[in-house]
């Protein structure tokens, strides 16, 4: 059951979608791609800082995850007694996974040394870049969702 839980997770969810929209638009829209790709004119400056934008991004959603997961003693306490929390644990692993994936495509391009200058490096850093906002999003929000219902346990 627990294996068919993670499968879901995975595939069913705003992550996977924009993977397989990014290959869609990749095998669909490649000429489009380029040709925009090749009409922007960004500074070379600014390029750099956008780089490092999704591995931020990625920094973030793993501390957030952490403090998601081992905020104090006694939140630790009432997650690890609740029943559901291996759900919580798994979904907590794939947002790692996800970021992590989304870091890398961020990376290539510039690794390549064709930057956001070619349809394909463009994007792989928007499907990366976006990836990482729904992923900041979702976590955040699991965040607070966390912190209402730990508010409302009452301790023995």
């Amino acid at each position: 059951m627990r294996t068919l839980y993670i499968l879901r997770v995975i595939v069913v969810s705003v992550e996977t979608l924009i993977l397989a929209g990014a290959w869609l638009a990749f095998v669909y829209f490649e000429s489009e791609l380029e040709s925009l790709a090749s009409s922007l004119s960004l500074n070379n400056e600014v390029l750099n800082y956008l780089m490092l934008l999704p591995t931020v991004l990625a920094a973030w959603i793993i501390n957030e995850i952490r403090v998601l997961l081992q905020e104090d003693k006694e939140t630790i306490r009432i997650l690890t007694n609740w029943a559901d929390y291996w759900r919580l644990k798994i979904h907590t692993w794939t947002s790692l996974g996800f970021a992590g994936l989304f870091t890398i495509m961020s990376f290539l391009p510039w690794v390549v040394k064709s930057g956001i200058g070619t349809g394909t490096g463009l994007l792989l850093f928007v499907a990366s870049l976006v990836g990482q906002l729904c992923l900041a999003i979702s976590v955040y929000a699991a965040r607070i969702r966390v912190k209402e219902i730990i508010a409302h346990v009452k301790v023995p």
